[in-house]
């Protein structure tokens, strides 16, 4: 089977989970390219590579940068992307063969299955929560920036309007909402927007 049918395969597989899960419609094609992209990745790795686990991980890193990204982009919660994406990724036929030998008393057989299933599963969970733990990490330093930049831009509207007098309680709610504001341009990729505010913390 050739690679671009392999994306096509796990795109509208993917967006079969979307749907069963009740995802909002419009996130339904990013939530299939999600998934196609980390199914393509697992098995370009794991042509590379012949290790089932690493491909898993790889993928489930990219799935979720992607899932990340789009999370932003669409102002979507990540799990919208992220859940119907890694299903394709889930061991279930490992875990199917591995009940079928217990069954069968093929305890050998059940020991060496199931344990692959158990690598593959720890594989999706690794993957990820390093890439969710790395932007959550950005996501408290970008908030810190946007804290710095709210107190700057509150003193150059004072310094501007000065009948301006505010009681530190008034000032502070002032300067979470800016701070909110600056925090959600960065993150939803105002890219203009944030070069302005790079250039005034240049400044």
């Amino acid at each position: 089977m050739s690679v671009a049918l392999k994306f096509v395969y796990a795109y509208i597989a993917t967006i079969g989970f979307a749907v069963l899960f009740q995802v909002p419609k419009k996130t339904l094609l990013r939530s299939g390219f999600a998934g196609a992209i980390g199914w393509s990745v697992f098995n370009l790795i794991n042509q590379e590579f012949d290790s089932v686990v690493v491909a898993t991980f790889l993928a489930a890193m990219v799935l979720a940068m992607i899932g990340e990204r789009f999370a932003r982009t669409e102002k979507q919660p990540f799990t919208v992307f992220i859940i119907p994406g890694i299903v394709p990724l889930v061991p279930g036929v490992a875990l199917y063969n591995t009940m079928i030998a217990i069954l069968e008393e093929n305890y050998n057989l059940a020991a060496e299955v199931g344990s692959e299933a158990i690598l593959i599963a720890l594989a999706i969970s690794g993957g990820l929560t390093i890439v969710l733990s790395v932007n959550a990490y950005l996501r408290k330093k970008r908030m810190a920036l946007a804290g710095r930049r709210a107190v700057k831009i509150q003193e150059k509207r004072n310094k501007l309007d000065k009948s301006r007098e505010l009681d530190p309680e008034e000032l502070q709610k002032e300067i979470e909402k800016t701070k909110l504001e600056e925090y959600y341009k960065e993150q939803f990729f105002d890219d203009d927007a944030q070069d302005s505010a790079n250039k005034e913390e240049e400044k």
